[in-house]
């Protein structure tokens, strides 16, 4: 491996790159105390904030409305309740919602996400919106550009994303659900907007590939540099056009959201190339699937890792673990090692939600549990007919265990 040493001058709670000798001179003749660091590897990125973030505790409630115009029923004690007072009450503050470009029904569309973003807000609630770029789920299965945008050249491509990003986050800010946290994609591992912001993705040692999930190779003939120079120019200006529609007093936080939740190598790979090409970003989000993503253990590595090297905060923004038996394969197994019961499911997340908040200088912000509020749903057949395995309800919509993870844990519930 290439190894580079870079000078650095230091300022209290900031580190710039220093380019010349000449450069060095002037700060000194302008009576600017220095202290010049040798740096092996990649360069440390500026640190902004030592400011320990509060702790998160979140649910990605994207199909809520949907869940309850079909009738879903969320109980608290003995009678039907509100789903996001139930979640809040139990000290669940931070919601994220994902959007796509132009859906068919119309679900996770603008306007219907505008919508349930209001009422985040309005209930006090801490909002994370989660851009796929697509009209459909965005994956490291699959990237797939909105129909609209399929003929765009690159330069238009770029273009329209910072504009239709900076569209979304007027209209939300307009309708005062400004959000907290923004992720500029979804997985985006192997990158976005497919083929054109498709990188190659190396060989996970960690990761379970298994079932419908599979190594996903990039077109052919490759070429690296121009790949992930698409891919920095794409993520750009999904930044740009949040930077450029809010204020420093909106407290705006980017989220970079990769599939690596155990996987420290690959971690490294792509934030590396984030770092060299200087992408402004706040957040490093991770997806953590036991059956997918490897062991506990394997995440605080990761996370321990990831901190000392970027300076950044950290939050699992996936996560899940099913209630039931699923009969998953043996090799989606192997990691999944608490029972599939409602204890296990609760013990998974207390498990998680420790390791997370033990990582290292307070930089482990927060666990958001995905698609939660599926729920009971009267008269439904099909896939509606009973809550999903992960759901944090049963089958008569009552929260299961898991919902009050919080108890007993001495974890701090967030002010905002």
């Amino acid at each position: 491996m290439h190894r580079q040493i870079r000078l650095h001058a230091f300022w209290p709670g900031e580190f710039h790159n220093i380019e010349s000798m000449s450069t060095i001179l002037n700060i000194m003749r302008y009576g600017m105390i220095a202290v010049f660091i040798l740096v092996a590897g990649c360069a440390t990125h500026p640190v902004k904030s030592t400011r320990a973030s509060p702790f998160y505790l979140g649910a990605d409630i994207s199909t809520l409305s949907q869940v309850e115009q079909r009738g879903g029923v969320y109980m608290d004690g003995d009678m039907p309740g509100d789903a996001l007072a139930i979640f809040m009450k139990n000290g669940w503050t931070c919601f994220r919602l994902r959007i796509w470009v132009d859906p068919t029904n119309g679900v996770n569309g603008l306007e219907y996400t505008t919508k349930l973003a209001k009422r985040i807000k309005d209930a006090g609630g801490v909002l994370m919106i989660d851009f796929h770029y697509s009209d459909w789920w965005a994956d490291p299965q699959k990237q797939n550009k909105p129909a609209a945008w399929k003929n765009l050249d690159f330069d238009s491509l770029v273009n329209q994303m910072q504009t239709y990003t900076a569209h979304v986050i007027k209209t939300l800010k307009d309708a005062g659900a400004t959000p907290d946290f923004v992720q500029i994609g979804n997985e985006i591992t192997g990158g976005m907007l497919w083929p054109d912001g498709q990188v190659k993705v190396p060989l996970s040692t960690v990761k379970v590939f298994g079932g419908d999930v599979r190594v996903i190779q990039p077109p052919q003939p490759y070429d690296d540099a121009r790949q992930w120079d698409h891919l920095i120019r794409l993520i750009n200006a999904g930044v740009a056009g949040v930077r450029s529609v809010t204020t420093p007093a909106d407290h705006v936080r980017i989220i970079i959201h990769i599939d690596c939740g155990g996987d420290w190598p690959v971690t490294r790979w792509y934030f590396d190339h984030l770092t060299r090409a200087g992408v402004d970003y706040d957040v490093i989000g991770q997806s953590y699937y036991p059956n997918w993503h490897g062991t506990l253990k394997n995440v605080r590595d990761n996370l321990r890792h990831t901190i000392k090297r970027y300076h950044k905060d950290v939050m699992i923004v996936e996560t899940a673990y099913p209630s039931r038996d699923t009969h998953p394969s043996p090799a989606a197994a192997k990691n999944m090692v608490w029972p599939m019961t409602p204890e296990g499911q609760r013990e998974f997340l207390a498990d998680l939600i420790r390791t997370v908040k033990a990582a290292p200088d307070g930089r482990g912000i927060g666990v958001m549990y995905w698609h939660p509020e599926a729920t009971y749903i009267p008269g439904m057949t099909g896939r509606w007919a009973r809550p999903d395995p992960n759901s944090l309800f049963d089958a008569k919509g009552h929260p299961l265990p898991a919902m009050a993870v919080l108890d007993g844990l001495n974890i701090s519930r967030p002010d905002n």
